[in-house]
């Protein structure tokens, strides 16, 4: 035999070392090739058919290290593959970080992405790259198909980050996790998307609030807090932790430890500072002023919780779920609490200034104006009641607060109830400061006007099925009575005066004397009416109306029959200071304000 034909013929163990020469010849050329020590060059950007065969050298150089390390695992080769390996998943750690970067946009101030185009040309790399069709967990767990959460594809929008560049990222996870390192795509995935995640926040307005910090923050700038963290929630939850749950499902796809763990360490902590705000905000201060910024978040986050679950479901996130819950009751909470404070305010004002003119006294339109607006939230009260009954206040339970329709249900309308309770105390504060008025007219005035005020209010809005067709019956019946009462008040004595039982024979002089004390009584009654006010336009041309309807018969009736007996006089028509025209439209030009006294006066 000659020495061409010994050497052509190997034995078997001869054969497999040389088969595994050259495959671990060709994983060094490649790998060698994309020495991060020696090019800068970001493979997968630049070639990424290349991109493709790197992979499978890799996947190749793994199988070779299993063979090597049951034939010789101290062997010059092993070492040799070992640092080759080494070498190669620092390239794929470039890889990943690079490809993160490239395409880690912000959420800007307007809730949307503004989406990097520097690898939107990429193309599927599925073809270059042959893989196990089940990939495992190097813990051991097995993968969540990205199908089995379909509302995250619904929530999010997926054009936020090119598809290829999310198929290069899995693919590096598939390949680096195979090898043993796993933990640190971990690691570098989290670095680089909390980032995203944290100025996305910052851009929306969220920052790191204390509660020590609510508490010292003056209402408006906490009120722009609130108002900026609404809007931050719904976009953080349903879009940008959305993103960041669909894109860590896609990246660690089949290595479901890795994901779980990616994605906690990515949002937990910035979704846990977004609820901590809305914790803070619970337990500060309940003025009646912060209720509706209170509901408002309430309804923000009980809209946003069934994301928030779906989105934090796995265990490592499962505590931003209960801290929701939480937040969610605090915020209940606060709602019961302001409500409270804001009742015992109303009943500790003991303001002692009388309103100009009997005006509607600004504690009316303050409290009807929060009852219309708080009863807008009636879905959500009957939410924070479904499963306890509403702490009513003392004089209520096991009954309905006075003024209410008698068929009102206490357990089935607590809120309701509450509702027509603080209508109650409004009318007795009123009934009270109108008592600050002198003059007896003006007082019912007052009155008149602020129950006119509240039941125009109650009639054009949702407070009218809370307090009832007989209530609003009754106030409007009570209306007209202050109006009767003022009438009286302030037009009785002219209307004496005008009486003509026992004056038909009287002297010449008790004539006189009797139609100077109607001038003097009538333009006095003008005089003091001056600055009072009917705002209400129907209200005052009514009451003009009413008024001018019983007075100005009596006064037509006196001058037709006594002002003739005057006549004879040389100055007989001065003893009359106002014509019956005159001093009717001077009654029908009443309750206009300041801005109705130089008018009168030119009259005189």
């Amino acid at each position: 035999m000659t020495r061409d034909k010994q050497e052509s013929v190997m034995s078997p163990d001869t054969e497999k070392t040389h088969n595994l020469e050259e495959k671990l010849a060709a994983a060094d050329g490649m790998i060698s090739k994309w020495d991060t020590k020696t090019t800068n060059t970001m493979l997968f950007q630049s070639n990424p058919l290349e991109a493709g065969q790197y992979l499978t050298a890799i996947q190749n150089l793994q199988q070779l290290m299993e063979k090597l390390s049951v034939v010789d695992s101290s062997s010059a080769k092993m070492i040799r593959a070992e640092h080759l390996m080494q070498m190669s998943m620092a390239r794929l750690r470039n890889e990943f970080h690079n490809i993160l970067l490239s395409n880690s946009d912000p959420i800007d101030r307007s809730g949307r992405f503004s989406v990097h185009s520097s690898m939107e040309g990429s193309v599927s790399r599925s073809s270059c790259f042959s893989s196990d069709d089940d990939a495992t967990d190097e813990d051991g767990g097995g993968g969540t198909p990205l199908s089995a959460r379909p509302s995250i594809d619904r929530i999010c929008d997926l054009d936020t980050i090119p598809l290829g560049a999310v198929e290069d990222l899995r693919n590096i996870v598939q390949s680096m996790a195979s090898a043993g390192y796993g933990r640190e795509c971990v690691r570098v995935f989290a670095v680089a998307r909390k980032s995203v995640v944290e100025e996305s926040l910052y851009n929306l307005g969220v920052e790191k609030v204390s509660l020590n910090d609510v508490q010292k923050m003056e209402w408006a700038s906490l009120e722009d807090k609130i108002r900026k963290w609404i809007s931050a929630a719904k976009i953080s939850i349903q879009l940008l932790f959305a993103r960041e749950k669909w894109l860590c499902d896609q990246v660690f796809e089949g290595f479901t430890q890795l994901r779980d763990s990616g994605f906690a360490d990515v949002a937990k902590d910035p979704a846990a500072r977004l609820l901590s705000f809305a914790e803070a905000v619970a337990a500060s201060r309940r003025a009646p002023e912060t209720m509706f910024k209170v509901l408002d978040m309430y309804e923000t986050l009980t809209e946003i919780i069934p994301d928030i679950n779906e989105i934090f479901c796995e265990n490592p996130c499962k505590g931003v779920q209960k801290q929701a819950a939480q937040c969610l009751v605090l915020l209940g909470e606060a709602v019961w609490g302001i409500l409270t404070e804001f009742e015992n305010s109303l009943e500790k004002e003991s303001s002692k200034a009388a309103i100009p003119g009997g005006a509607v006294h600004p504690l009316t339109r303050y409290v009807v104006n929060y009852l219309v607006y708080l009863y807008d939230y009636k879905e959500t009260f009957l939410t924070l009641t479904a499963d306890k009954p509403m702490d009513l206040p003392k004089g209520l339970a096991g009954g309905f607060a006075p003024g209410l329709d008698d068929d009102v249900d206490v357990t089935a309308a607590p809120l309701s109830i509450r509702l027509g309770w603080i209508a109650v105390l409004l009318q007795c504060k009123i009934d009270a400061k109108s008592k600050l008025y002198k003059e007896p007219a003006l007082s019912y005035l007052f009155l008149m006007n602020n129950l006119h005020y509240i039941v125009e209010k109650v009639k054009g809005s949702e407070l009218k099925s809370v307090l009832g067709d007989k209530w609003l019956w009754k106030q409007c019946n009570t209306v007209r009575q202050y109006a009767v009462y003022y009438e009286r008040a302030a037009w009785s004595k002219v209307l004496s005066l005008l009486a003509e039982e026992g004056i038909s024979g009287v002297s010449q002089q008790a004539l006189k004397d009797r139609f100077k004390a109607i001038n003097v009584t009538i333009e006095g009654v003008i005089k003091s009416h001056e600055g009072w006010v009917v705002h209400d336009v129907r209200l005052r041309e009514d009451l003009g109306i009413s008024i001018s309807q019983r007075l100005m018969p009596a006064y037509r009736s006196f001058l037709g029959r006594f002002e003739r007996r005057l006549d004879s006089g040389r100055h007989s028509h001065s003893h009359v200071k106002y014509t019956a025209d005159e001093l009717e439209n001077l009654v029908l030009d009443l309750f206009k304000g300041g801005a109705a006294v130089s008018s009168r006066r030119s009259h005189r």
